[in-house]
C-alpha cells in the first residue's frame, strides 16, 4: 500500500484529472465501489458522491418515486432548479446524510463566484468531520484548503504534479456545411422582450426585462445562480407558459398570436449538458448527427443520401470524421458535446442556445469547444446565445446580457463587447 494512503484520519484530497475522459472510469469505479489501489481506504466507509450522475438519479427518484427529501429541505424539487441551484441543494442534502467520505465530482462547475466562495468556506469549516475528495479538471477548481494534491492518469493516482498544457490545435480547413434546404428568412430582430416580468407564487424572478437579439449576433448570457437564466431561456424556447400575455416577439411574431411550441422549436437549436445523458442506446456518431434532422432522441428513420452526406460533412467540420462509426455513448464528454452541437446545427436554425457547453471539461477540451463555437459564429449566420458563469478564454461574443438579482427580481443589462 502506498505510504500516502493511511497517514491521516481525515483524507483531504484534490485529485486533478489528467484529461476529462479520465473522469468516467474513476467516477464509475467510485459509484460501483470498485476502488483503485490508492482509494482502497474507502472500503467500509459511508461514502456519498455528489456528481452529475447522482443528481440525475435523485431527479429520477423525485419523478418516479415521489422522493420529496429535497423539497422538504429547500421548498423546491431538485428537477425544477437550475443546474447551479441543483448542485448547491444536493450538496446540503448530501451533508445531511452525515457521510464519512464526501466525494465531489466537479463541484465548482455551474457555480457563480459568490456560491463558490460560500461553499468552499462551508466545506473548510466542516472538513474535520469527514474526509473529502475533490475531483476536478480545471485549474481554477482546485480547493485550496485540502491538504494533499494528486493526479489521476491512466487509471492510477500519483503525487506527481502536472502543469496544464494546451496542445496546439491544428486548423481545420473544412468549411461550415450548407443546410439541407434553403433557410427561410426571418424578420429582425429574432427575439424581442419588452418590459417582461415573471413571478412564481409571491416570488419575482425577472423584473422588467428588455432584450433585443438580432440576426448574426453572438451573445454571452450570464448572472449568478438563481438569477433567472433558465427562466429566460424557457421564454425563448416556448417551454414557459409565463410567456403568454407578455410583450415578446419571437422570429417576427408576437407571442400568443397562433404559433405552436413546435414551430418555435424548429427555429431554435438547443444544447444543454444534461442532454447527453438522455442518449443511452448504442447509436453511432453519424446516426446521432442525422437524428438532428428529425429532432428525435436516437435515429428511427431511414436517412436520405443527402442527409448522410451532410452528416459526414459536419463530422469533417468538427474534426471527428474518424469516429463516425463509434458508439456515441463511448465517446469522451468533450466529443459527445461537439457531436450534440453539430446535431443542433444540421438544420441551420436561426438561433442556437448553448447552455454551459464547457462545464466539467478540462482546460484543453474547453479550448477545443471554444474553437468550435467561434467557428460556427464566424462562418455561419446562426445567432448564438452562450450561457455560462465564466467567459472561456478565447471565446469571442459580440454582446453580453447580464442578469442582476434584486429584491424585486432580476433586471437585465445589455452591453456590446
Amino acid at each position: 500500500m502506498s505510504d500516502f494512503t493511511m497517514q491521516q484520519i481525515n483524507h483531504l484530497w484534490n485529485i486533478k484529472l489528467s484529461k476529462a475522459p479520465e473522469r468516467q472510469p474513476l467516477i464509475a469505479g467510485l459509484l460501483d465501489k470498485r476502488y483503485i489501489e490508492n482509494l482502497q481506504w474507502l472500503d467500509g466507509k459511508k461514502v456519498e458522491i455528489l456528481s452529475p450522475k447522482t443528481i440525475l438519479r435523485f431527479i429520477d427518484e423525485e419523478l418516479i418515486h415521489d422522493n420529496d427529501a429535497i423539497l422538504k429541505q429547500s421548498g423546491q424539487f431538485l428537477h425544477s432548479m437550475s443546474s447551479g441551484e441543483r448542485k448547491q441543494a444536493f450538496l446540503q442534502y448530501t451533508l445531511s446524510l452525515k457521510p464519512e467520505v464526501l466525494v465531489l465530482d466537479h463541484l465548482l462547475d455551474n457555480l457563480d463566484m459568490a456560491a463558490r466562495e460560500r461553499i468552499t468556506n462551508q466545506l473548510e469549516a466542516q472538513s474535520k468531520n469527514f474526509s473529502i475528495i475533490n475531483i476536478y479538471s480545471r485549474d481554477d477548481d482546485h480547493l485550496g484548503f485540502l491538504k494533499d494534491s494528486f493526479l489521476y492518469e491512466n487509471g492510477a493516482i500519483s503525487k506527481k504534479e502536472k502543469q496544464t498544457q494546451r496542445s496546439n490545435t491544428t486548423k481545420n480547413e473544412h468549411p461550415l456545411p450548407p443546410p439541407l434546404h434553403a433557410v427561410s428568412e426571418h424578420d429582425n430582430p429574432l427575439v424581442a422582450f419588452n418590459q417582461v416580468s415573471v413571478s412564481y407564487l409571491d416570488k419575482c424572478i425577472l423584473s422588467n426585462i428588455s432584450w433585443v437579439i438580432n440576426k448574426g449576433q453572438f451573445w454571452h448570457l450570464y448572472g449568478p445562480n438563481g438569477s433567472g437564466k433558465t427562466t429566460l431561456l424557457t421564454m425563448i424556447t416556448g417551454d414557459n407558459p409565463k410567456a403568454y400575455g407578455q410583450d415578446i416577439k419571437l422570429f417576427g411574431k408576437q407571442k400568443g398570436t397562433g404559433e405552436t411550441i413546435w414551430e418555435i422549436k424548429q427555429k431554435v437549436g438547443y444544447f444543454t449538458t444534461n442532454m447527453t445523458f438522455q442518449f443511452k442506446r448504442r447509436q453511432t456518431v453519424r446516426d446521432m448527427i442525422i437524428s438532428g434532422f428529425f429532432d428525435s432522441v436516437g435515429l428511427y428513420h431511414i436517412a436520405s443520401d443527402q442527409q448522410i452526406k451532410l452528416a459526414n460533412a459536419w463530422l469533417d467540420f468538427i474534426g471527428l470524421a474518424h469516429l463516425n462509426e463509434k458508439p456515441f455513448i463511448d465517446l469522451s464528454m468533450c466529443h459527445q458535446r461537439m457531436i450534440m452541437i453539430a446535431r443542433a446545427m444540421v438544420k441551420h436554425p436561426p438561433l442556437l442556445i448553448l447552455d454551459e457547453a464547457s462545464v466539467d471539461l478540462d482546460d484543453e477540451s474547453a479550448a477545443q469547444m471554444t474553437d468550435l463555437i467561434n467557428r460556427i459564429a464566424h462562418e455561419g449566420e446562426t445567432t448564438i446565445i452562450y450561457v455560462s458563469h465564466r467567459l472561456e478564454p478565447g471565446l469571442t461574443p459580440t454582446n453580453s446580457f447580464e442578469l442582476i438579482p434584486g429584491e424585486e427580481g432580476s433586471t437585465g443589462l445589455m452591453r456590446e463587447i
